[in-house]
């Protein structure tokens, strides 16, 4: 094992999730000087417009002016074994555009990998992946770009540096990983702060109903994700609370359940139409007892089990009954309703698959005929190492792969994590025979007793490469 391998026993995902934090620090973001019109100036003493001068001369306009940019060093760490990733290549790039498709016909190599295009300043202002490197650089100089994004990122940049990979979906790895740190400023898709996949959660409050949280929170006493498409997820959360019958006001407006007889039927007016419109139990008004309530909530959350889906057949019958009456207003807002919850028993299905199939080793090849271990668990990407054809290494891999077999999957806490298990379930639905190669814990840890004795296993080997 190289000075740089990553050891089996050494594997953790949290290691990369901070990187990018002193790097973006020190970036340097374009500063606007605004200039002073001609009738402020007017209105400003001599002496106030010569100390501006003399700040602006003197470029004390801003501090972000005279810091410095960290230079580009290198991608940097990777939850990738080393076995898996080649050497990182940097270029200038030529001003002419057949001087730079020459360049890339001499050095860029036709396996998947990473690419990063630096600014003037060093920096990185796009990271991509591609299955051929040089196919895909290639289109970047063509004669007649086919996207005018790709053509401003060839304008903005000055350098181009790329890291060969031996797999297409360790490329991809590798990408949403290089994404999250470095924040690249072109890049829309895997951005901590843009187009985030979310949870579905069910609250813990007196009252809970179904919310959005793009994290995990304690407010959460359940919750079911990640899941893509946040404009499409918090429809269906909308029709989660319209369809159980569950509140959707504010966490902080007071409930008073009507858990004894009272005296007067009419005691407190509900807060909202919905009580009148029939789609609430208005427990802000005591209309229900919190046992009434609380049924509602077990309903729904039976629902995104999977366990009971009944609703859907209910809303179908009220939307037939509804348009039959001529009531095509309310038809069309229960078909709404009903769109959107077959859409989320899709994606709910598709991810409690994912959590229940897959778990355990997936083995992609590397450099030099050898296999990285991909550790997967409840649908999550855990880690990578190159397999432990070594005694040693063997012997830490074994440990490893039982705590790990015993854990209760866990729900990603970042968006790097979240990614990546969203990447993994698309990529085992893309590649459906790929789920062949998956090794079982138990068989992955048979293998390393082999290893360990210096002999062949007596189960269940190491599965042949299928095909894509």
């Amino acid at each position: 094992m190289t000075k740089d391998e990553v050891s089996f026993s050494e594997v953790s995902q949290p290691q990369l999730l901070h990187e990018h934090d002193t790097r973006l620090a020190n970036r340097r973001f374009p500063v606007k000087i605004q200039t002073v019109g001609q009738t402020e100036l007017n209105r400003r003493s001599d002496c106030q417009v010569s100390r501006m001068i003399d700040r602006l001369t003197e470029g004390r306009v801003s501090t972000l002016l005279k810091s410095r940019p960290i230079e580009f060093q290198g991608f940097g760490p990777s939850l990738l074994a080393k076995s898996a990733r080649g050497e990182l290549s940097e270029h200038v790039l030529p001003d002419d555009r057949l001087e730079a498709r020459a360049m890339l016909h001499d050095h860029c190599p036709l396996t998947p990998g990473v690419y990063g295009w630096l600014d003037g300043f060093g920096q990185i202002c796009y990271i991509g992946k591609s299955k051929s490197l040089r196919q895909r650089l290639l289109t970047y100089f063509a004669k007649t770009p086919s996207d005018k994004k790709a053509e401003r990122i060839r304008q903005h940049s000055h350098r181009l540096v790329w890291e060969p990979i031996t797999d297409e979906l360790l490329a991809l790895i590798r990408e949403q990983e290089l994404i999250f740190r470095w924040r690249p400023d072109f890049n829309t898709q895997g951005q901590p702060t843009r187009r985030q996949p979310a949870f579905i959660c069910i609250g813990n409050g007196p009252a809970p109903n179904a919310f959005f949280a793009r994290r995990m929170t304690s407010k959460a006493a359940f919750a079911l994700g990640p899941i893509a498409g946040t404009a499409r997820l918090r429809a269906a959360i909308e029709s989660i609370n319209q369809a159980f019958r569950l509140r959707d006001c504010p966490d902080k407006t007071k409930f008073e359940f009507n858990n004894q007889q009272q005296l007067f039927d009419d005691a407190t007016t509900a807060k909202c139409i919905r009580f009148e419109l029939g789609s609430c139990p208005a427990p802000c008004a005591g209309r229900c007892s919190s046992a009434n309530y609380r049924s509602l909530v077990e309903q729904a959350i039976d629902f995104l089990e999977g366990a009971d889906k009944s609703i859907l057949q209910t809303l179908e019958t009220k939307m037939h009954t509804a348009s039959k009456a001529c009531s095509f207003e309310r038809a069309t807002v229960l078909r709404d309703h009903l769109d959107n919850l077959k859409w989320l028993t899709r994606r709910l299905d598709a991810l409690r698959k994912a959590q229940r199939t897959f778990n355990g080793i997936l083995p992609v090849t590397a450099k030099h005929r050898r296999k990285i271990w991909l550790i997967l668990k409840g649908g999550r990407l855990l880690g990578s190492a190159s397999r432990p054809d070594q005694p040693t290494r063997a012997r830490k891999a074994i440990d490893l792969l039982s705590k790990t077999a015993a854990m209760t999957p866990e729900l990603p806490t970042n968006i790097l994590e979240m990614n990546l298990q969203l990447i993994m379930i698309s990529w085992f639905r893309k590649f459906p025979k790929l789920k062949q190669n998956l090794m079982s814990f138990d068989d992955a840890i048979e293998f390393c007793e082999g290893r360990l004795s210096k002999l062949p296993p007596t189960g269940k080997s190491e599965p042949k490469k299928i095909p894509r």
